[in-house]
């Protein structure tokens, strides 16, 4: 992309602290494309899928939309070799895509974000939930809410890849989900993005980048936290990422409940969609369930 022409900002979020942060929209970016003749139209973008919206998608982490720093750096970098991006279009295959993140795995990539062209609402995501929730290397888990947010009336669903049986070491792996609906946190939400996206760690956590610890189905956990950040033993500068990363999740999500936007979330739903779109989606019981919240 022309970096002498920057993208338009018209997506706008008054954070905590009262000030204003201003992203890009999924049009915001195709119109940059356009402008740097890439493209020949908005429509034309959003009408194809292809490289350019990894480009977009990865334009969009980089402004901080996402929340996280560790994100926004590796999105910069846009290594491609560490962070593969896959467009599934057409109808969805479970073993398909369950093949494709084994043979990632295998290879060691950091991570791997599948984008489901689509509407990008809240049918969309129960259906690829319905595919891959009813396949045996995915589980999806109702994770609740924070203890200190039980009034939050939203369904949020953790969707769980393991890893095959029989290879060590045995782990699962948690799914961050991206849809621009409600009510979804503002942190996953590409405004105006034609499709879904699922981003996940397909190799085993890493305990000195970020902790492991227990998973829904028993196992210890990898998320995109365990990418590589490329910051080796400085731990004094990912313990200041992590930190800056909580607070400006913080900010994107206020006065939203946090409870959407955990790591540990793919999608959050009403509760009438959840009953709706979900009621053939088994719902595993975590084994971090110790009866409170929803």
């Amino acid at each position: 992309m022309d970096k002498k022409i920057t993208p338009a900002k018209t997506h706008e979020k008054l954070t905590h602290k009262g000030t204003t942060k201003r992203f890009s929209t999924f049009d915001d970016l195709a119109q940059w494309a356009v402008d740097s003749g890439h493209a020949s139209s908005v429509q034309a973008v959003r009408q194809t899928p292809d490289d350019l919206w990894r480009s977009l998608l990865f334009t969009w982490y980089a402004q901080g939309q996402i929340g996280c720093m560790f994100a926004v750096i590796l999105a910069r970098a846009q290594d491609e070799d560490k962070w593969v991006t896959m467009i599934l279009d057409g109808e969805l295959d479970a073993d398909g895509i369950t093949g494709l993140v084994d043979q990632f795995a295998s290879s060691g990539v950091d991570a791997i974000q599948f984008l489901f062209p689509g509407a990008g609402d809240a049918q969309q995501a129960a259906s690829i939930l319905r595919v891959l929730g009813n396949h045996e290397r995915w589980r999806c888990f109702d994770v609740g809410v924070l203890p200190q947010e039980l009034d939050c009336d939203t369904r949020q669903v953790g969707l769980r890849w393991l890893s095959p049986q029989g290879t060590e070491p045995v782990y699962e792996s948690w799914a961050l989900g991206l849809g621009d609906f409600e009510p979804m946190a503002l942190t996953r939400r590409f405004k105006g993005s034609p499709f879904i996206a699922l981003v996940l760690r397909p190799t085993p956590p890493i305990e000195s980048r970020a902790p492991a610890g227990k998973g829904d189905t028993g196992l210890p956990a990898a998320h995109v936290a365990h990418m590589d950040d490329g910051l080796k033993e400085d731990q004094s500068k990912r313990d200041k990422f992590t930190e800056s990363s909580k607070d400006n999740k913080r900010g994107m999500v206020h006065p939203d409940p946090m409870s959407r936007a955990r790591a540990k979330v793919t999608f959050s739903f009403t509760a009438a969609e959840f009953d709706a779109l979900l009621g053939d989606v088994p719902m595993h019981k975590s084994a971090n369930d110790t009866g409170s919240g929803k």
